[in-house]
């Protein structure tokens, strides 16, 4: 598995990509994760019986996207050394990953890649989709992680386009972290992204003045960190809301799930999110959603059933108001939606991804196998067991 993307970065694909590596351990796979090095992070070690290996290099000056040339050299050599069955990238916008795709191509071992977000409503969106097509032409198929994610690969490739949602954790979180804030007799709004404008974290900030006029008790955390914290910092003092926001800059997932579980109201703004583990985070611990419609998490949340879904950012402040109003109405979304959390077990969504494996390690040896066979007289011949999905046999 490769990603720039991973820990001690804390987000969503760092998360999902460790716990589905996790699975496949559980069920006699063997995992490396290749990702980027970090100052004071050994280059390789072991976590939950991972193999992580970290390529040496910095990013390139004046940005963190990109890292030196020989980044890239070096994920090469490793994928031609490594005698991998197949290579599962993670993330459009991550350099490592599409460079992983490249080199699965020209080395010929199977490639699959999971797409994790929009493309998204920006000046840029055209240029962005000419490029994932031009880079996830190089995978054997495609894994996206909702319904509005499919629909946005299906742009980019004609090759199979697989939607499997992510998972969450059921794990027993010991209760250690309390909220950095008085919140005796408030009403607690939190919300967990990156503080980025694709997340409309901003958004809550402009709305608050607003719902703060129909009740004075509300208390934004605002958890994650990012280029427009402190922009937004600025603006919620310079608007006298300092007593109403507290922004926890990046804390570890132990402390956030410790914040969510003291939340009254989980609000994620965002109308270009192509899945949402924190959604899952809140359910987990009974936090009632206001989320913005015909986005990843509109496979999560049924609008009026088990949270809301917003069409708009009126729409939204309207169901944020809703929700702070009737105590009854949060209990009733939060039990609905801690229902389905059932489906999204990472035994489940190993079983499904285990089936993507199977097809294109299964597609890509018969593809090589005629090739070979035209060329040089069926000197291997390559067996696939059907019937165990994990199992490849090879006979020279």
């Amino acid at each position: 598995m490769i990603s720039d993307w991973y820990f001690p970065k804390v987000g969503g694909i760092e998360y999902c990509m460790h716990s589905l590596a996790k699975t496949l351990i559980k069920e006699s796979h063997k995992v490396h994760i290749i990702t980027r090095s970090y100052p004071g992070v050994p280059q390789y070690n072991i976590r939950d019986r991972i193999t992580i290996i970290r390529v040496k290099s910095s990013p390139l000056p004046g940005q963190q996207r990109f890292l030196a040339p020989g980044a890239y050299k070096e994920l090469y050599a490793l994928l031609k050394s490594g005698n991998y069955d197949l290579i599962h990238s993670h993330g459009l916008d991550s350099p490592l990953s599409m460079a992983a795709l490249i080199a699965s191509r020209k080395l010929g071992i199977p490639s699959v890649v999971t797409n994790h977000s929009l493309v998204g409503h920006t000046p840029l969106s055209p240029f962005l989709y000419l490029a994932g097509k031009l880079l996830v032409k190089n995978a054997d198929a495609v894994i996206a992680v909702s319904s509005a994610v499919e629909k946005d690969s299906k742009l980019m490739t004609k090759k199979p386009v697989y939607r499997i949602l992510n998972g969450i954790d059921c794990e027993e979180n010991d209760f250690k972290t309390l909220l950095p804030v008085d919140r005796e007799g408030k009403l607690v709004i939190a919300s967990v992204a990156r503080m980025t404008k694709k997340k409309g974290v901003q958004h809550l900030v402009r709305l608050a003045p607003s719902l703060l006029e129909r009740n004075e008790n509300l208390i934004f955390i605002m958890i994650g960190n990012g280029p427009l914290t402190k922009k937004l910092e600025k603006k919620v003092k310079k608007s006298g809301l300092s007593g109403n926001f507290y922004f926890t800059g990046e804390i570890p997932r132990r402390a956030v799930l410790d914040y969510l579980e003291q939340a009254d109201i989980f609000a994620h703004p965002s109308s270009d999110e192509g899945f949402g583990i924190s959604i899952l985070e809140a359910i987990s611990k009974r936090v009632p959603v206001v989320a913005m419609n015909h986005s990843g998490v509109s496979d999560i949340i049924e609008h009026g059933v088990n949270g809301y879904l917003a069409d708009n950012l009126v729409d939204f402040s309207s169901c944020l108001q809703a929700l702070i109003e009737n105590p009854a109405l949060r209990t009733e979304f939060s039990q609905k939606a801690a229902e389905g959390i059932p489906d999204y077990d990472w035994n489940r969504i190993y079983e499904q991804t285990c089936r993507v494996y199977t097809s294109v390690i299964n597609g890509k040896y018969q593809n090589n196998s005629s090739e070979q066979e035209s060329s040089s007289e069926n000197e291997y011949k390559k067996v696939i067991k059907t019937s165990d999905q994990r199992e490849i046999i090879r006979e020279k």
